[in-house]
């Protein structure tokens, strides 16, 4: 009787991942856009690539995944990640901003252009949320952050908006 009641309280104390109080990431699917490569980096859901690089640099689109508080909307993401990143390269510059809409999931997009290791890179950010159900006290962010040399970027932003279009929570 005591090993039932031994397995019981265990039981009753057991943390099961995905589950109720800790859910796993959002199920999604995408397309890579044609000619891409899809990879992996530490600390990225996904990592799109070209498949070489250009003048030394390796183009590429990074997906990640933060778990932020529920009262988290856009300005507030964008603020935040703005400021990471002007932390981390302090010359970045803002080239326009905006929300786009993709059947029904909307996602705040800016372009950027900064410096580093003495190459100046573009970068197109797509901030987003997965859907939300009722009551949690959090909320699932994704960023899809594309970096090229500014001189390249003009011929990848379409590709890159046509797999983001894709971009579903399943």
């Amino acid at each position: 009787m005591a090993t039932n009641s031994l397995t019981a309280d265990i039981a009753a104390r057991a943390v099961v991942h995905p589950g109720k109080l800790i859910p796993g990431i959002p199920s999604f699917v995408f397309t890579v856009p044609l000619g891409w490569v899809l990879d992996e980096a530490p600390g990225a859901l996904a990592v799109l690539r070209l498949p070489k690089d250009i003048d030394g640099f390796w183009v590429n689109a990074i997906l990640s995944h933060d778990k932020v508080a529920r009262s988290v909307d856009f300005e507030a993401a964008a603020k935040a990640t703005w400021a990471r990143l002007k932390r981390s390269s302090p010359d970045a510059t803002e080239n326009g901003e905006r929300i786009v809409r993709f059947g029904t999931q909307l996602m705040y997009v800016r372009g950027v252009e900064l410096t580093a290791n003495g190459t100046t890179l573009a970068q197109f950010h797509a901030l987003f949320f997965a859907p939300v159900t009722e009551g949690g006290k959090t909320v699932d962010f994704f960023q899809f952050v594309l970096t090229a040399p500014v001189g390249a970027m003009g011929g990848l932003v379409k590709p890159f908006m046509e797999s983001l279009s894709t971009f579903r929570f399943v």
